[in-house]
């Protein structure tokens, strides 16, 4: 009679090592958010404001917010 599985879990894959605490890279990420990625933002939001070109929402609250923004972002790079 062959022997059932002699130890159990032998076949399953490593179980991955366990998350880390919620809090735990809040400070990391809170230090990299205001620099990282301003050129590929300002990429994203100079796309956005080409949507509005001649669009009857050109001038809207969210195509001001958009301009806005695009400065932002200039003149914190800069």
């Amino acid at each position: 009679m062959p022997a059932a599985n002699p130890t159990p879990g032998a076949t399953e894959s490593p179980s991955l090592p366990a998350a880390p605490l919620a809090g735990a890279n809040e400070k990391t990420r809170a230090k990299a958010r205001p620099t990282a990625g301003a050129p590929d933002l300002l990429k994203a939001l100079v796309e956005a404001e080409r949507f509005f070109d001649g669009s009857k929402d050109y001038g809207c609250p969210l195509h001001r917010k958009i301009l806005a923004a695009i400065d932002t972002v200039k003149g914190g790079a800069a």
